[in-house]
């Protein structure tokens, strides 16, 4: 029985010793190791409640791509970029149910790029796996680590989601759309199905729903986009695809990417955010209202002006 009871205590240490590590290698701020993808997307859980118009939500795409501190400048409404590294439409819903907690967003935005996206088997934003996840993080713990708890609710992040980035690549257009009449390739049947549930919780919370395809050389073409177009067509969503031309969106490759096609930098970003502006103001402009002159929204100016200051 003592041998037993020994057993016992020496996993219970170690379940302790586990997870104190854990709490110990976990990023505490934004700006540590691995912070971005842990406190980034959740973000919005530190804006004040009910202050969100529109919710954006995506893959690396929308932080690359949508400026909330460029919509508010230019139409005076208020929105978040919940968008992380391979973010699946999964966490997206989880993130979404979240959201309707604090928040009553008029609008959502959703980037599809991320519903081609495969089953991650690591969650960077899982606790416990935190070793694995932030290993990079022992070269910069410090004493704070040992006695700070991460707390994903009370980050708030003044870029409202966007990542900032002036870097310039001028990408060689190779035609990546391919062929327009390609053949409709279906989104997986779990992303299908978790997209579903996407549009029931927004519709159930009477939250408009636009699709949106931010440009992106290296993961989109006309065979993803012939069945996003269908699929929104029969359910009557409206789908903005910045990578055709009927979407006016003007790619500039050699201006508007920071990388080899794939991310938009802050000339592309302030381009789709505007376009996307425009379409909320034409066809939302029932449920918007300009933000820049309330008193309540004040803080929106520090918001701006920290994007100024990021571009000068």
């Amino acid at each position: 029985m003592k041998k037993f009871i020994g057993i016992i205590c020496c996993f219970m240490i170690t379940v302790v010793l586990y997870i104190y590590i854990c709490v110990v290698v976990s990023p505490k701020s934004i700006e540590d190791s691995g912070g971005t993808s842990y406190y980034r997307g959740m973000g919005f859980l530190a804006e004040p409640k009910n202050s969100i118009d529109v919710m954006v939500y995506g893959n690396s795409d929308v932080y690359s791509g949508f400026s909330p501190a460029k919509l508010f400048d230019e139409y005076g409404y208020t929105s978040y970029t919940s968008g992380t590294a391979l973010q699946t439409i999964g966490v997206i819903n989880h993130l979404l149910k979240r959201t309707i907690k604090t928040q009553t967003p008029k609008v959502v935005v959703l980037d599809v790029d991320c519903l081609y996206e495969k089953l991650k088997f690591v969650d960077n934003t899982n606790l416990l796996l935190a070793p694995f996840t932030f290993h990079a993080r022992w070269k910069e713990i410090n004493s704070r680590d040992f006695y700070t708890m991460p707390d994903r609710t009370k980050k708030y992040d003044i870029s409202k989601g966007y990542v900032y980035s002036d870097k310039v690549y001028k990408f060689e257009n190779i035609n990546y759309m391919g062929n327009e009449n390609a053949r409709p390739l279906p989104v997986p049947r779990r992303n299908l199905k978790q997209l579903e549930y996407f549009i029931d919780t927004c519709k159930n919370n009477d939250i408009e729903i636009i699709l949106i395809e931010l440009p992106s050389a290296t993961s989109w073409n006309f065979a993803k986009h012939n069945f996003i177009e269908k699929y929104s067509r029969d359910r009557d969503i409206p789908f903005i695809d910045m990578n055709v031309k009927d979407s006016n969106f003007n790619i500039n490759y050699s201006r508007d990417f920071r990388d080899n096609g794939d991310h938009l930098n802050v000339n592309g970003a302030e381009k789709a955010t505007l376009l996307i502006g425009e379409y909320l103001s034409k066809n939302y402009n029932m449920f918007l209202t300009d933000k820049r002159n309330h008193s309540d929204y004040a803080y929106w100016k520090d918001v701006v002006d920290n994007y100024i200051k990021n571009k000068s």
